[in-house]
This record gives structure tokens, C-alpha cells and sequence, in this order.
């Protein structure tokens, strides 16, 4: 009733100003599914009663781990967990947290509260909260004031299968093969709590301790560096600078306070507040995007917005340093509209994590003793998973405006994505609070089918979910739209959330017809020092000639030479194909014009995959490759319907003949 109630409340006569435009041909960058990670922080009660109860708990538990809060977290297929900090980590020292627990030494959280930390939460329980999960975990390691030594011995303790003090100490406290843990974090906000260093400075240290964070076997840490608040662009700049060719990514830190107010207290002016400081999270990235984009061209460096959210004063009674709040429909528009600048700017963001995951801040679940809540934001992240290692789609809105007391928002903000089977996803948010939308959605190149919807919102701005009624805020099927030829009309409730599955067929670019095509590519090579893959359209090559595959030609200098292949790869079917390139150095890959791989830039042997949809016959394919000097890796492979992973094979390759 409640859904109908809203719907109702639209005018016949109601203009259509809202315009969603999406082209599906135009898919470039996979949305990363780590872009829906979480935190969770030695804080409050957000691993201690949230996550860990120990093992002797009446609250059902694995090993001291809840049941219920990983069963809520694998529903929304949570991908990673950013863990122990926040400022916490760089007061803490990981030996403190192995071993027997009742021998585990005691500290005092000096961040958050002046609380007794028993240790009994450490890597262990850590890392097999993860296993539970289903996630990836992510560690921040200490650089304020560990050392050196302590996070390569950290790295070496979860990550290494040789046989050294550390590995044996390893197998004595009951793990005896590594984890192999990927995501490496360097240091936390460390020109605030962790440490108030200057950028410089930061950078050096970045530099110097991930220079010892080694790689085991095939367990290479990808390194994030401390990254800028907001819009502190000389941060980013410097240590792009300087430490940029170090790392592998850089955080992104941005909250929308409102602490003069509990969540539940606020009215009109208090939504406004925070959607608009929600807004600016585009800004943010944009410009902190251009930036990365002046070092590293190739987009090789991730932006990881490891810590976002709202942020208000506690709920009353509780202790203001445990950061409790309560979590409504509000705190769901604002997660919404964060994932969809995450999702829309997926070319640089592939990861980022809500603070945070239990009982602090803008958390998914709320526990209190053995009840267990999810929160409105919880429901967010449920019904965009969808969205989760699809394939962007970029969409242009032009929004009818929200105005509040002479200032003025948009008033939708849309993305979307196509999955591996071909679905399009399109995830819209309603901002204003009063008036419902109509949206005209126009979908280029992607004959719709069938639509199905989810909503999210409720009967006041302030609604919650609570221990005793859980289900004030979750989805409900929504069937709010209307097909007519090629346009999706979607009738929106004020203050709500909506999730589409589009199907129908999507119509690729028509093959190529090359003149008199023969096997083999077209390769130019030259010879010259580069930092980037060079403007091949300004220098000359030193050869040319014709390979069956690709493959650096013989006769090459061994170090400072460039390669550019050019020609046609021919697919047996439609549908959608992966493409990777592992280069050191950088590499692009190009289909029909379009670029599909950018793995550019000096870096180690990495390899980077775009994904797209293609007829079946013959598209124009464009290979480069350099090599400056070190050592050198280069190869491109393919993945497709009725095609493992391999190597182009040279089958697939063609050049036009005479």
C-alpha cells in the first residue's frame, strides 16, 4: 500500500523534464566490485560485539566470529574488508594480535575512547572473517609509528610459504599455508592522526616501506598510499610526484558531516545538508582523477575511496568516542547516489569502502547483544551488487532541478552496467523529498525486452529500521515504468531508490569486411626511451613487417624499443569478450578505435582486461607496446563464448591483402 500510496501521487499532466540517455555500445571500463568493500575499525563496538563475540558466546558464533552478521554480509556479496584502521592502525602493532588470546598483550586505544584493546580480534580472526565472508581483506599497515621492519615481517606473515622464523612462527600458532593477502595499505590519513605528516615527507616513507613489502611466490601486495581529504589536491599532487610510480593506488578520504544532529533529527534543511555534500563526492574524484591522469596517462594507479559516508553526533546515551549512530532513508539516497559517481568513474575507481561495517557511522548492521538489525544503507548495497563486475555504461542525465531555500541540486542521478549474461542494470535515485520524477530513459544500441524493478524508500524522510521493526526501510518490488518503442518511462517517489533489470538484445558495432584478408598482423618497431607509450604518428619506424601472432618481433634491442600492431581479429560469435594485456612496460589495446586495455606507463609485469561486446566477423584490432630498459613482459589474450582464456591465437589475427 505503501508503494501505491506514492505512485498515485504523480499528476497526468506532470511535465517530463528528466532525460536519461544510455548507449550500450559504449562500454569501455568494468565496474570493480571491490567499489562495494566495507571498513571495519577497532571502534566502538564495531569489531568487538559487531563482528567478534568470542568463542564462548551464547550469540551463535564460528569460532568467536557472529553468524549472523557474515550471513547478512554474504547476502550483499561484500567483496573486501578494509581492516584495522582508520587511526587505529598506526597505533597498532600486529604481533600484539597472534598467538594464544589469553596471552595476547593489552593496549589502550588511545583513538577511540581510552578503551582496554585485548588483541583477541588479530590477524588470524581477521583474515578468517574474511574466509567466512567470501571477501578479500585489505590491511593498513602502520606507518606512524611501526616500522619498517614490522610491516615487511607482517607482509612475509601472511603472504609467505618459505620456510623462515616468521613462517614457522606462522604454522605454530596454527596456519600453515599463507593467505596471501593483496591489498596493502600505507598507512592511514597520514597528514592527520596518522602522523600529521607533510606531503613530502609522506612520500618518501611511502616509498621506503613499500620498497620492503616483498613478493612471495605469486603473492605480490598491491600497495595504496595515503591519499588527500577531499579536496586537498596538493596532497594528491605531490605524492603522485614523487611516490605515483611506487604504488599501486591512492585513498581518497571524504565524509558528510552533519555532527551538530543525531541521524534521526533533522529536518528538510538537515536532508539538503547532506545530499549536497554528498554530491560533491563527483567533484572530488574528477579532480583528484585529472591529476593521477597528469603522472600515470595509462590509468594504471586506482583511486580508492577507502573511507566515505555520513557522519553525525551519537545516538544519545552512547559513548561519543564509539561514533553509534542510527542509519534512515537518508543515509540510503546518500549511498546511492556515492555508488553511482563510483560506478560512473570506474575508469579510476576501483575500489572503495563505507565507514563502516557494523555499529559505527554509516554501517550496514546495527547489533545489540544477540539482536541484529540492517540498516536502510544495508538494502542499498543488496539491491546494487548487481552492478558489481558489470560493465559500465555511460549514461548522460539531464535532471529537473531539487530547490531548497534558493539553492539548487539535481534531482536524479542515474548509472548503469551490463552483465556477463547481458542484462542492463540501471540504478536511479530521486533526491527531493517532496516531488515525485518522471525519468525518460532512452537506451542507444539496446533493444529492451523486458523490464523488472526495486525501490527503496518510505513514508518520511527520518525512517528507520529498528530492533523491534526491522522492516520499516527494505526493497519492494517496483513496477513504476511504462515501455514504448525504444523509451523507458520511470514514474519515481520522492526520496527513493530505484534498480532496473533491462533485457532484450544488445546490437553491436557490424563486423568489418577487410579486402583480401590474409593471416597475420601488420608491426611496426621502434627504437627510442619513453616513459609512455610515445605518439606513434610522429616518429619513424626503424622496421615493419607481418607476425602470425603477437609477439615482440625478433631483432629487437632488448630495452628502449616500441612495437604497434595493427590488423583484425576475426570472432566466431557474438556476444562479449575479455581482453587482457600483461606488459612491463605499457601496453594499450584498441578494438574498432575504441580503447578497450590501458595497462600504460613504467610498472612492473601487470596485467589489465576490458571487456566488449562484438558481432560476429571480422573488427579492427591496434596492439602497442613499449619496453624501457629492466626487465620485460608482454602478452595479450582473449576470453569469449566457447573461448577459455588464451593467448590471441593466431587463427584469430588478419591483415588486408592486395
Amino acid at each position: 500500500m505503501l508503494l501505491l500510496g506514492l505512485l498515485v501521487r504523480f499528476s497526468p499532466a506532470q511535465q517530463v523534464v528528466n532525460r536519461v540517455t544510455l548507449d550500450a555500445s559504449e562500454i569501455t571500463y568494468e565496474i570493480d566490485k571491490n567499489i562495494y568493500g566495507q571498513f571495519s575499525e577497532h571502534l566502538g563496538r564495531g569489531v568487538y560485539g559487531g563482528i567478534w563475540v568470542g568463542p564462548n558466546s551464547s550469540i551463535p558464533n564460528v569460532g568467536g566470529i557472529r553468524k549472523d552478521v557474515v550471513n547478512a554480509l554474504r547476502k550483499i556479496n561484500v567483496p573486501i574488508v578494509r581492516w584495522p584502521g582508520g587511526c587505529f592502525a598506526d597505533e597498532y602493532h600486529w604481533k600484539d594480535g597472534i598467538g594464544p588470546r589469553d596471552e595476547r598483550p593489552r593496549m589502550i586505544n588511545t583513538n577511540w575512547g581510552g578503551v582496554t584493546e585485548d588483541n583477541s580480534f588479530g590477524t588470524s580472526e581477521f583474515l578468517e572473517f574474511c574466509r567466512l565472508v567470501g571477501c578479500a581483506p585489505y590491511i593498513t599497515g602502520n606507518l606512524g609509528s611501526g616500522s619498517v621492519q614490522e610491516l615487511s615481517q607482517w607482509v612475509e606473515y601472511v603472504n609467505s610459504d618459505n620456510v623462515s622464523p616468521l613462517t614457522e612462527l606462522r604454522r605454530k600458532n596454527g596456519r600453515d599455508k599463507s593467505w596471501g593477502v593483496k591489498y596493502w595499505g600505507l598507512g592511514n590519513e597520514s597528514w592527520g592522526c596518522g602522523g600529521n605528516m607533510n606531503p613530502e615527507y609522506y612520500a618518501d616513507l611511502a616509498r621506503r616501506y613499500g620498497n620492503f613489502m616483498r613478493t612471495y611466490g605469486e603473492n605480490r601486495p598491491f600497495k595504496i598510499a595515503c591519499g588527500p581529504s577531499g579536496d586537498d589536491y596538493s596532497w594528491t599532487s605531490i605524492v603522485m610526484r614523487d611516490a605515483g610510480s611506487y604504488v599501486d593506488g591512492i585513498a581518497l578520504h571524504y565524509y558528510s558531516f552533519a555532527n551538530e544532529r543525531t541521524a534521526i533529527d533533522f529536518t528538510e534543511s538537515g536532508w539538503f545538508d547532506i545530499m549536497k555534500k554528498t554530491l560533491r563526492m563527483d567533484e572530488y574524484i574528477r579532480k583528484n582523477s585529472e591529476i593521477l591522469d597528469r603522472y600515470d596517462p595509462g590509468k594504471r594507479v586506482a583511486l580508492v575511496v577507502d573511507e566515505w559516508g555520513t557522519w553525525y553526533n551519537v545516538e544519545p546515551g552512547t559513548n561519543p568516542a564509539f561514533l553509534y549512530q542510527q542509519n534512515t532513508l537518508r543515509d540510503a539516497v546518500a549511498a546511492a547516489c556515492n555508488l553511482n559517481i563510483f560506478n560512473n568513474n570506474c575508469d579510476r575507481v576501483r575500489m572503495a569502502n563505507i565507514a563502516q561495517t557494523v555499529n559505527v557511522l554509516q554501517s550496514m548492521i546495527l547489533t545489540d547483544g544477540p539482536k541484529m538489525v540492517c540498516t536502510p544503507t544495508y538494502y542499498v548495497f543488496d539491491i546494487f551488487k548487481v552492478h558489481q563486475s558489470g560493465m559500465m555504461i555511460p549514461v548522460n542525465v539531464n535532471s529537473a532541478p531539487y530547490i531548497f531555500e534558493g539553492d539548487t541540486l539535481p534531482a536524479i542521478n542515474c548509472s548503469a552496467s551490463i552483465d556477463s549474461l547481458g542484462t542492463v542494470h540501471i540504478s536511479l535515485c530521486n533526491i527531493d523529498p517532496d516531488s515525485p520524477e518522471s525519468i525518460a530513459i532512452v537506451a542507444k544500441s539496446f533493444l529492451i525486452s523486458d523490464v523488472t524493478g526495486e525501490i527503496l524508500t518510505a513514508d518520511s524522510m527520518t525512517a528507520h529500521n529498528t530492533f523491534d521493526n526491522p522492516n520499516i526501510v527494505v526493497p519492494h518490488t517496483f513496477s513504476g515504468f511504462s515501455l514504448s518503442g525504444e523509451m523507458l518511462d520511470v514514474k519515481m517517489p520522492p526520496m527513493s531508490v530505484v534498480v532496473l533489470a533491462v533485457k532484450g538484445k544488445l546490437q553491436p558495432p557490424a563486423p568489418i569486411e577487410p579486402k583480401n584478408p590474409r593471416p597475420g598482423l601488420n608491426f611496426r618497431y621502434y627504437e627510442g626511451v619513453w616513459n609512455f607509450l610515445p605518439n606513434f604518428s610522429l616518429i619513424v619506424p626503424k622496421s615493419t613487417g607481418m607476425l602470425p601472432a603477437i609477439a615482440i618481433p625478433g631483432g629487437n634491442s632488448g630495452e628502449n624499443f616500441a612495437v604497434e600492431y595493427e590488423g583484425y581479429v576475426k570472432v566466431p560469435a557474438e556476444g562479449a569478450y575479455t581482453f587482457f594485456v600483461n606488459s612491463d612496460d605499457g601496453s594499450s589495446l584498441y578494438i574498432d578505435g575504441r580503447l578497450v586495455v590501458s595497462n600504460d606507463g613504467l610498472h612492473a609485469p601487470t596485467e589489465r582486461s576490458g571487456r566488449v561486446f562484438l558481432s560476429e566477423g571480422y573488427h579492427r584490432i591496434k596492439v602497442s607496446f613499449f619496453q624501457r630498459g629492466g626487465g620485460m613482459t608482454f602478452g595479450a589474450y582473449i576470453e569469449g563464448p566457447g573461448i577459455p582464456r588464451e593467448e590471441i591465437p593466431a587463427g584469430m589475427l588478419f591483415s588486408e591483402g592486395k
